[in-house]
């Protein structure tokens, strides 16, 4: 198993596309359904637009607590088998 993939296990891998550009990850099947359903396309992308999928993932299905924003409650939801989690905040991403 390659770091990256014990670093970040809803990551197949990391690679460098080519000097100086951002790095590219490539989700696993789980994780990208979920990134598509928030309009992604492709199957590889920066961490940057992952975090921006992600997030509007959580806005459009309206997991975020409405009186505290920054907790995510995914229990019932496809995020809540990813992450293992029933909650977590944003602000505190691990």
């Amino acid at each position: 198993m390659s770091s990256t993939s014990t670093q970040y296990p809803a990551f197949e891998n990391a690679s460098r596309i080519a000097h100086g550009q951002p790095q590219q990850v490539r989700p696993r099947p789980p994780f990208l359904r979920i990134l598509q359903a928030a309009g992604a396309q492709g199957e590889t992308f920066t961490l940057k637009e992952v975090m921006h999928y992600l997030g509007q993932y959580i806005m459009v299905r309206e997991l975020y607590d409405k009186q505290e924003q920054h907790i995510v409650h995914c229990g019932g939801d496809p995020l809540r088998e990813l992450m293992g989690l029933d909650s977590f905040s944003v602000t505190n991403p691990r």
